[in-house]
């Protein structure tokens, strides 16, 4: 099929495009083909295809994908917020979602104590236990006074000391009674904590960047020259660069090249973290 049969079919079914087709229909009508659009946003032509065609078990998981499909759109000059919006709806059906709601609540033991019956029981264990070691030191206390009452009282005698003792100097060591004890005043002052050091990308010229962690990702997608990014590492953070000779990298204002023709993508950055 030539590339204007292929417009044809997927504007005569525009009404009930999916995201796919409408990315695929959207590069037709711009006369683009999938190495163009592979080379430009630096994407393998594998997950472009997969895009075009819904295919999701060849694309990666749903946050690059979603990148995928952001930079895909932005590239076309499409609203690329919508197109996600899309995609993410389009990806977790509300069918789906009912459907695992009514399974869930179906198999919902219906014997399983409620947060309140638990707070309940050990509030009474609580109760329990309190009386229980208060009789035990009533008993304890009713015991000794019986054995006082029981027992004689015996009287002790206190004898005055002998005067040679009583005049007797100290039995300390005059080193130590001449000694003075210094109390020191030093306060501990808690170490201030570490300052990571700031990563900034400077956009020489068009090329596709990335910067994420595994629970975040900060910036995605294609940039354009004199786009600049700013932000403090944190361990687990990587970085991905399309064309890496368009892109400057620097550690705390200083020029660090980070990215290489052997290394672009997922480049670790936990080496460059102050410890």
């Amino acid at each position: 099929m030539t590339e204007e049969n292929e417009i044809q079919t997927s504007a005569t079914s525009e009404e009930a495009t999916t995201v796919g087709m409408f990315l695929k229909y959207t590069r037709l009508k711009q006369k683009k083909s999938i190495e163009t659009v592979s080379e430009a946003l630096c994407i393998r032509k594998i997950y472009i295809k997969a895009l075009e065609e819904d295919n999701t078990e060849e694309l990666p998981p749903v946050p690059y994908g979603i990148g995928f499909v952001r930079s895909y759109a932005t590239y076309l000059g499409l609203n690329a917020d919508r197109v996600v919006q899309f995609y993410k709806q389009q990806m977790i059906p509300q069918k789906e979602k009912s459907i695992v709601q009514t399974v869930v609540k179906k198999h919902t033991p219906a014997t399983m104590p409620t947060k309140r019956h638990i707070y309940i029981g050990l509030l009474v264990l609580a109760v329990l236990y309190a009386l229980w070691l208060v009789g035990s030191l009533f008993r304890s206390n009713e015991e000794q006074i019986s054995q006082l009452n029981n027992e004689p009282l015996e009287v002790v005698e206190v004898l005055p000391a002998p005067e040679d003792e009583q005049n007797s100097p100290s039995d300390v060591p005059s080193s130590l009674q001449d000694e003075q004890i210094t109390v020191s005043n030093d306060v501990y002052e808690e170490p201030e904590p570490v300052k990571q050091p700031v990563l900034k990308l400077k956009v020489k010229d068009q090329s596709w960047i990335e910067v994420k962690d595994a629970d975040k990702v900060y910036v995605s997608g294609v940039k354009n020259k004199g786009f600049t990014f700013e932000v403090e590492l944190k361990e687990g953070m990587q970085l991905s660069i399309g064309k890496y000779y368009n892109v400057e990298t620097y550690l705390d204002d200083v020029l660090t090249p980070i990215a290489s023709p052997k290394k672009q993508t997922k480049i670790n950055l936990d080496a460059f973290l102050k410890h």
